[in-house]
């Protein structure tokens, strides 16, 4: 049994080795609380023992006031947490519902009660939300918040035009058909977050999970967006951010995954969009098919009690999606042969109108344009074809409709001109 235990121990310290040094050059993924401890007459009091636990893995810090009171709690996991604080000749105190968030620097001023240690002072409140220990600007959006939000493909990056100072759509050059175009993060999430924020621009954005950055390499957008359910929350840094995110001008956008806990939970889900619940395009006849799934699940616990804990989260996405191009224009009867010529109609920007071209090789010059400066369209279509093109042939006739007719032996087909020209 002794064995087994030593072994545990030995890959557990193996495990944690491996993750702190995969941590070490990330940006930060924690927060901290900090305050001071002082009576009723606000008189610091030295020496008081406070500490700080995570409700759902039981992870215990403590630490001792200061000669002027104060206590830090630095690098703390975003989670739910109750503080305790004791001191010789005063009521333990404990504060409970204490929420801390990713890059939060939270502010908490304990007063202790002279009393007995039998008496006990308990605060039930989020009692460390005034943060005045950092000037970064910006706001957090936690998994109930995403997960009661309809999004269409599930990705959190949707949700970034919530906040102040965020453009919700990119430019046309990068969020647009042309330019450098789209860079969709995979098959059905073609929103990669190039926003521009406070009116920097859509490539001056830092996107990380966990503290690691993925921000793929065109245009700075997030090269990789978890499963919704899987993200504990994210938080979008519009301004002042600290020196350790560097290199940026625009935002930084930190998004934290769940981990597991003491107590085992998860979920599963499923997601469907369907043609036949969607209305039709105005200006489509006909609806394109779509069928979407979207199903998964996430899932954790305990690996060993107070100290490992495991998750994991999968989702899968089938889709079938038909291309919608609405109304086509397509060419008409004379144009499939060849025919621009009077008396014949042709497409102009959707109608039928009648045809400008002469149908007729004209003599005038090409122009300072071209290998050809001075020479007549004939002289040019001539040498292009290798046989004397005259001014004013036809470039059609009805005798000669196919490119057989024209090798049968009509060297002046206009049919065999235009084909090889």
């Amino acid at each position: 049994m002794d064995e087994n235990h030593r072994l545990l121990r030995r890959s557990y310290l193996i495990v944690s080795i491996l993750t702190f040094a995969s941590i070490v050059a990330r940006a930060d993924v924690t927060g901290s609380v900090t305050g001071v401890v002082h009576d009723r007459a606000q008189a610091v009091v030295v020496g008081a023992k406070v500490s700080i636990v995570n409700v759902q893995t039981n992870l215990n810090q403590q630490v001792t006031s200061a000669p002027d009171g104060s206590f830090h709690f630095l690098a703390l996991p975003a989670g739910s947490y109750k503080v305790i604080a004791t001191a010789v000749g005063f009521r333990p105190y404990t504060g409970t519902d204490i929420t801390v968030q990713v890059n939060d620097q939270l502010h908490l001023d304990i007063t202790l009660d002279v009393g007995a240690i039998s008496e006990h002072v308990t605060v039930a409140a989020d009692v460390a939300r005034v943060e005045t220990e950092s000037t970064q600007l910006g706001d957090v959006i936690d998994s109930q918040k995403m997960l009661a939000l309809p999004l269409n493909g599930r990705s959190y990056l949707d949700l970034l035009g919530l906040q102040a100072g965020v453009a919700p759509s990119g430019s046309v050059t990068i969020a647009g058909t042309t330019g450098t175009g789209t860079r969709p993060v995979s098959g059905y999430i073609t929103n990669a977050g190039n926003v521009s924020v406070n009116g920097q621009r859509e490539t001056a954005n830092a996107f990380l999970v966990n503290g690691g950055d993925v921000s793929e390499g065109r245009n700075l957008g997030a090269g990789l967006v978890p499963n919704l359910d899987s993200v504990e929350e994210f938080r979008l840094i519009t301004n002042s951010f600290d020196a350790e995110y560097g290199k940026f001008s625009g935002a930084v956008m930190n998004a934290i995954t769940k981990s597991g806990t003491n107590g085992f939970h998860g979920d599963v889900f499923e997601f469907l969009r369907n043609d036949k619940m969607d209305a039709a395009n105005f200006f489509t006849p006909v609806k394109s098919e779509l069928r979407r799934h979207q199903f998964g699940g996430v899932a954790g616990g305990p690996f060993w009690k107070d100290r490992l804990f495991w998750f994991t989260d999968y989702q899968g996405t089938r889709q079938v999606q038909g291309a919608e191009t609405g109304l086509i224009t397509l060419p008409t009867a004379n144009e499939l042969q060849g025919n621009f010529g009077p008396n014949t109609t042709c497409l102009l920007n959707g109608t039928l109108s009648p045809c400008t071209l002469s149908g007729a090789v004209d003599g005038k010059a090409v122009g300072s344009v071209g290998s050809c400066p001075n020479c007549g369209w004939p002289t040019e279509l001539s040498s292009r074809l290798g046989y004397t093109v005259s001014s004013g042939e036809a470039y059609w006739t009805p005798a000669c409709k196919t490119l057989q007719d024209a090798h049968s032996g009509d060297w002046n087909s206009p049919i065999y001109s235009a084909t090889q020209h």
